[in-house]
């Protein structure tokens, strides 16, 4: 019985060690370790950037000591604004108002006014809902200074109870209020079934406008100038008095059109003006899409220039202690603006409000900004309040249109068919100027637009070798082995991890293998190449595979990728993450070519994103690839604007790229095999 056990328990240890040592392990093709965060590579990398570009734009500040110094700053800063905003519409268009209908607010006396609800075309077809708030003829008799209110995000807008609130106060004291509806909230909703009201809309109108070189604030602006053409069209309104105000999402409009119309002589935004080199995009993030504008971290325009390219002129920045726009950026923005005002022997007339609250116009904030606005305009400096009495419409009260939705009248645009009409403008544009230009022009366009170096001005790499991995299973026919790379560029900031298959036969060729969830999702791909007798080359571009990022929800994952984060933080730098993982893709080229330049290297490509950066880098670069094979198809950007409602990865998008060419014109003259 004991010679029984021994045998057993000899038995059992034999059989456990024998399938441990015949198990095999996993296969990992990860190359970078997790403690260096790879999945943050990006952020980081880019906070880097957004460092080095305040301390130019701070340079630069630093060099306005006179008023001369200053008109040419403000100049140069309202160009590139405008620039950026792409190109807008005839201002010349008739506005044709409808006023639909009419009502008395409170009873005669301090608390009355009057409201007209009215729409108005900013552009032939593209209809803004409105309300016009205006004083009780006995007590105030007009004309009168006038006052634009712009909602913060609201599916309500002019609706909403507290942006009611400061068009009734004002009202009530002498001043005639118009308060617009934003694209995408309150009666201008751009997607009738609701799918995207309010900011998921801001950033779909956003996306589908970046490819035209134009922003969801383009079409916020010019809602903004028209509105102030209309209000200078009123027998009622002093056409040199008027004021602008808003809230959140409203303060970010009223600092743009504060900033870029003359007419605006008085402006108090509210809970939005902070700074965006500090806390504001590398550590919180940045915003929704009309609050970032394209390459102005790295031009130098921060939150602060809103106010320097108006002084100046009275200007009162609203903040709350609480508020995620963070407190301490504002109160520096109002120092750097005060000392340009100063120049101009002004001080007073740049000024700020704390409100110990969180994010919100809060009754301190509402009062505050009449009260500028009665003290600048009218001249009249009372500490007017909010009683309890002050009446306030219900939300169906303030419906301008006869359906609740200005997209149900007859014949109404949308952004998306105003973002479709210029599409189609510059399709013809497009086939015009390629009837005129040759390769080597477009090659230096498309440089310009996505940013991508010449070969040579991009620096070097340096390559780690990570020794070998394990062969999985599925390959074990074919590959003789699998290193582990890691490449550095950017000076060590940008890690593309890589692994190089060689194959068991001879190889004869090298592939550069891309795949747009990462390099090792298809690995029946990989046995293919091997199988013809190619040294397999895989790589995750940054952004990509082992380094993807998960950035915030806010920018809808669903519709864009989880990049939204990144990418706008690289869009207010104005880098194109085409143009980055382009360069990316140029540089491993590069080492294979100045590591073995009698092979010859093909790029295969797994993935619509993977295969955009292949058609550009060869474009750019043929003479470092012999081919470019695409295993799915790339869209045009032309029908991604034509969708309208485009789901589409943000990261594919650059800026103003329609205004020069498209995938067809790399299509053509790269040849992929598809």
């Amino acid at each position: 019985m004991q010679r029984m056990i021994i045998f057993v328990l000899f038995t059992v240890f034999f059989l456990s060690n024998t399938l441990a040592q015949n198990t095999e392990q996993p296969f990992n093709g990860d190359v970078l370790p997790a403690n260096i965060k790879p999945k943050e590579m990006m952020k980081t990398f880019l906070s880097g950037e957004i460092a080095n570009a305040k301390n130019v734009w701070q340079q630069r500040y630093d060099k306005l000591k006179t008023v001369d110094d200053i008109k040419k700053y403000q100049a140069e800063q309202k160009e590139f604004f405008l620039r950026q905003l792409g190109k807008t519409w005839d201002r010349n268009s008739p506005l044709n108002p409808q006023v639909t209908k009419t009502f008395e607010k409170g009873t005669a006396g301090q608390n009355a006014y009057r409201i007209e609800m009215l729409v108005f075309e900013s552009i032939p077809n593209f209809y803004v809902s409105a309300a016009v708030f205006l004083p009780d003829a006995t007590r105030f008799k007009p004309p009168y200074p006038a006052v634009l209110v712009v909602s913060g995000h609201s599916n309500l807008a002019k609706a909403y109870e507290i942006y009611q609130k400061v068009p009734a106060l004002a009202a009530s004291n002498g001043l005639l209020v118009m308060s617009i509806d934003p694209i995408a909230q309150g009666e201008r909703s751009q997607f009738l079934n609701e799918k995207g009201k309010g900011v998921a809309d801001h950033n779909m109108i956003g996306a589908g406008s970046i490819l035209l070189g134009r922003n969801t604030a383009t079409f916020e602006y010019w809602d903004m100038v028209r509105a102030i053409d209309y209000l200078q069209s009123r027998p009622d309104v002093i056409p040199d008095k008027i004021g602008v105000t808003g809230n959140s999402g409203g303060g970010t409009q009223t600092s743009y059109i504060m900033a870029l119309d003359e007419r605006v002589a008085v402006a108090a935004p509210s809970c939005y003006l902070c700074g965006l080199y500090d806390s504001m995009i590398p550590k919180i993030r940045p915003q929704d899409a009309e609050q970032n504008i394209f390459g102005q971290l790295t031009f130098g325009m921060d939150h602060v220039d809103y106010c320097i390219m108006r002084a100046p002129k009275p200007t009162l920045l609203e903040t709350a202690t609480k508020d995620f726009f963070p407190v301490e950026d504002a109160w520096k923005t109002v120092r750097n603006a005060k000392r340009i005002f100063d120049r101009f022997g002004f001080a007073e007339k740049m000024s700020i409000i704390e409100h110990d609250n969180e994010h919100g116009w809060h009754q301190n904030l509402r009062e505050g900004s009449v009260r500028w606005m009665l003290r600048w305009l009218a001249g009249r400096d009372e500490q007017i309040v909010e009683t309890k009495d002050m009446p306030i419409c219900k939300p169906n009260e303030l419906i301008a249109t006869a359906n609740g939705e200005v997209m149900k009248i007859d014949g109404a645009k949308s952004t998306f068919d105003l973002n479709r009409d210029y599409n189609e403008e510059l399709l013809t544009v497009r086939k015009a100027k390629n009837e005129n230009r040759n390769r080597n022009e477009l090659i230096t366009t498309i440089r310009n637009i996505t940013g991508v170096r010449p070969l040579g001005e991009i620096p070097a790499v340096s390559v780690e070798n990570k020794g070998n991995t394990n062969i999985p299973e599925t390959l074990k026919e074919t590959a003789a082995n699998i290193e582990r790379f890691v490449m550095k560029t950017e000076n060590g900031k940008i890690l593309l991890p890589v692994l190089k298959f060689t194959p068991k036969t001879e190889s004869k060729e090298t592939a550069i293998f891309l795949h747009e969830k990462s390099k090792t999702a298809d690995l029946p791909q990989i046995e293919t190449l091997l199988c013809n007798g190619k040294t397999v080359i895989a790589v995750d571009l940054r952004g990509l595979g082992e380094t993807q990022a998960v950035c915030s929800q806010y920018f809808a994952h669903q519709w864009f990728g989880t990049d939204g984060t990144d990418y706008y933080m690289a869009y207010l730098l104005g880098k194109s993450y085409v143009g980055m993982r382009t360069e990316d893709l140029l540089v491993v080229a590069r080492w294979l070519s100045e590591n073995n330049s009698e092979q010859k290297t093909e790029i295969v490509t797994s993935g619509e994103t993977v295969g955009l950066i292949a058609l550009h880098a060869a474009m750019l670069e043929p003479s470092l690839f012999s081919g470019v094979k695409l295993n799915k198809p790339v869209r045009s950007w032309y029908d991604v604007v034509q969708a309208g409602c485009s789901f589409y990865p943000i990261t594919n998008l650059v800026h103003g790229a329609l205004l020069e060419y498209d995938v067809p014109d790399l299509i053509q003259s790269v040849k992929p095999e598809q």
